[in-house]
């Protein structure tokens, strides 16, 4: 007995090829236009290399792994950042036309074989141009022998999981709405909405915070940014020879594991808009929000997004230009502001819901859940709830620390050779934090007396042992009295240029840096220049420069540098006497190098530098001692109206 089984076909399919082939045809111009221009690229670099004339052990493997990492990691994340929406926008678009809609959803072909089938086309086209133009490279690589597997196979891997996040986020956008216009919109808050609402948070912050800087500073929802994500941590790491030959040693992807992660919510998106695609009604096209539960997330969203925009120029422009005083924000009228611009965005919000410009009557519930709203940014703003006001790094999370004090900067100071001066700097600091509400509530007499009280423009700039950077900028003012009053941060501040340590590296260039010249400034003798020299006067060898350094170097170990005294310009009008040194920074990865300046004012006890000055014939010793007595008397008249008028300045 025999048994024959039949097994009947399933009517059901998660793939329709007639409709693949039809979305590829239909959309030709999209994939091929930019294939096309993807295609100048290797066909630049074979030209290239036709011309140039150098050895072919410069065009190794390691050559070929910078290119490809080099494209992959500055260029592809972009252009597929732009390109996605577009791919989606085709593939998706009949959703947002009542009448297309109807007729895909009336084919012998269920949402599942319709979703699959549009999300591989879409996926598709934008996969094709990176195919185009990373093909013809290996031919160029192959032809000209520097081809290396590893580096294509992290390439394409990496092309993969950037379009699988892009084009799954744009598709998510896709569900969301039935608006052609609108998906973009959407698109681009779902890439940047976190980081502008960081960035407008801690901006408004800065109306009530001591010392915070108008940057996107929590990081809390940094993640939610893919593109700045990506561009802050995935590059290529490039080690090469430090012979001065620039040889490359190693080439490879860093951060390629969050460009994974993200590959993975990528296709979460895709999975989530495949369930939002069974949901959908078909009668939402054309609709800015396609479900009901998302009307209500898109008016007060943007309700905030124009209380944070619209209501904050609203305060800039006629509230804190016109009538603010004192360092503060203020809270009623901020209020105001992003009440107002909230509104308008809610009712903007209401329009393009219903349709219709018909949409204040029996709106006051909204209008109060707005008030309400900007009230509660008003306050999470001005009380500190993330703590930067109060942030100072804890000892063992800094690397390193700079001040820059009236444009004047010192450091670096690092934990590794200078952990004194770094607890110093951070005491100064905390001692700010701790007296933040004098700094708010002292009013300064702008009539002020040099020696008495003086006002400094203070910037820390900590880099931390996780790779960030924290940097806090204040407006202080400085006297007599606090100075004199340990604990003081008038107190800490001298104390700090007091120290040898301080004084020291206040007279040298930074550290890794190149010495080109050094300039002599003076203006104490009516028959000097002011500008003394512009370049050494020695021929090729920079001798009269190195000279002149090593003096001044001389000078610091000696302990010849005075400290500075904060509450007195670094110098007068009849003694200024200082040097420029001109410097260029070691040469970074990409062989650029910068330059850069530092003035050093120069004190009766710089002997060393001084006898250099004098013995190059940069000035002469009558001149020298005219700036002594000039000084002398500066500084006898400075103390004695310090004596006659007290020590403490009455505001």
């Amino acid at each position: 007995m025999s048994w024959e089984v039949s097994i009947m076909p399933s009517k059901s399919s998660f793939f329709n090829k007639t409709l693949f082939r039809k979305n590829l045809s239909r959309f030709w111009p999209l994939w091929g236009g930019l294939s096309l221009v993807g295609a100048m690229f290797p066909l630049y670099m074979a030209l290239f290399l036709m011309q140039v004339q150098r050895p072919a052990e410069d065009f190794s493997d390691g050559f070929f792994a910078e290119v490809l990492y080099t494209v992959a990691t500055a260029t592809v994340p972009a252009i597929t950042c732009i390109y996605a929406i577009f791919c989606a926008m085709a593939v998706w678009g009949y959703l947002n036309n009542a009448r297309s809609t109807g007729m895909m959803h009336a084919l012998p072909a269920d949402r599942t074989c319709l979703f699959v089938t549009n999300a591989l086309s879409g996926l598709a086209m934008a996969l094709i141009p990176y195919a185009v133009t990373g093909g013809l490279m290996c031919l160029v690589a192959l032809g000209w022998g520097f081809f290396d597997l590893v580096a294509v196979v992290n390439t394409v891997v990496t092309v993969l999981m950037i379009t699988l996040l892009f084009f799954g986020m744009a598709t998510l956008c896709a569900m969301l709405t039935g608006h052609t216009f609108a998906l973009p919109v959407f698109y681009l808050l779902a890439n940047f909405l976190a980081y502008f609402l960081e960035m407008m948070t801690t901006g408004l912050a800065c109306e009530f915070l001591l010392g915070v800087r108008s940057n996107r500073e929590t990081g809390y929802l940094g993640f939610l940014s893919p593109v700045v994500q990506i561009y802050s941590s995935f590059r290529p790491h490039i080690e090469r020879a430090q012979d001065g030959s620039g040889t490359l040693i190693s080439c490879r992807l860093a951060g390629l594991w969050v460009v994974a992660l993200y590959a993975l919510a990528g296709a979460a998106m895709l999975a989530l808009a495949w369930f939002l695609y069974q949901k959908r009604h078909s009668e939402s096209a054309g609709d800015v929000v396609a479900f009901q539960w998302l009307r209500p997330v898109f008016r007060y969203g943007s309700a905030l997004l124009g209380g944070l925009t619209v209501g904050r120029l609203l305060f800039e422009v006629f509230w804190e230009t016109l009538f603010q005083r004192g360092y503060s924000g203020d809270r009623i009228p901020l209020w105001v502001c992003l009440f107002l611009g909230g509104l308008l965005g809610y009712y903007i919000a209401s329009m393009l819901l219903e349709k219709s410009l018909r949409v204040f009557r029996r709106s006051w519930r909204g209008a109060l859940l707005v008030a309400a709203g900007a009230a509660a940014v008003c306050l999470l703003v001005s009380v500190d709830v993330f703590g930067l006001e109060r942030k100072v790094p804890a000892l063992e999370d800094i690397e390193s620390v700079a001040i820059t004090d009236r444009g004047v900067g010192s450091g670096p100071y690092t934990m590794e050779e200078q952990p004194e001066i770094v607890e110093k700097l951070r005491q100064f600091h905390q001692s700010i934090v701790d007296d933040r509400d004098y700094v708010r509530t002292y009013v300064p007499d702008w009539e002020y007396d040099e020696g008495k009280a003086f006002s400094h423009f203070v910037r820390l700039t900590y880099y931390l042992t996780d790779g960030s950077t924290l940097e806090r900028d204040y407006d202080l003012w400085l006297t007599r009295e606090r100075l004199d009053t340990p604990g003081t941060y008038d107190n800490l501040l001298s104390e700090f240029y007091k120290d040898p340590v301080v004084r020291a590296r206040d007279v040298q260039i930074p550290d890794g840096a190149e010495l080109d010249s050094i300039d002599v400034y003076c203006d104490y003798a009516e028959s000097s220049d002011y500008y003394v020299n512009s370049a050494d006067h020695a021929e090729g060898d920079n001798r009269e420069t190195r000279q002149i350094y090593a003096a001044l170097q001389k000078d610091a170990q000696e302990g010849n540098v005075p400290a500075k005294d904060i509450l007195k310009t670094y110098s007068s009008w009849r003694g200024s006497f200082y040097l420029q040194l001109n410097y260029f920074s070691s040469p970074a990865e990409n062989g650029v190098r910068y330059g850069g300046s530092k003035d050093i004012y120069l004190a009766p006890s710089m002997t060393n530098t001084i006898d250099a000055l004098v013995e190059l014939g940069y000035v002469a010793r009558a001149e020298i001692e005219q700036w002594e007595q000039d000084l002398a008397e500066a500084e006898s008249e400075q103390e004695e109206a310090v004596r006659s008028e007290g020590n403490t300045v009455i505001p």
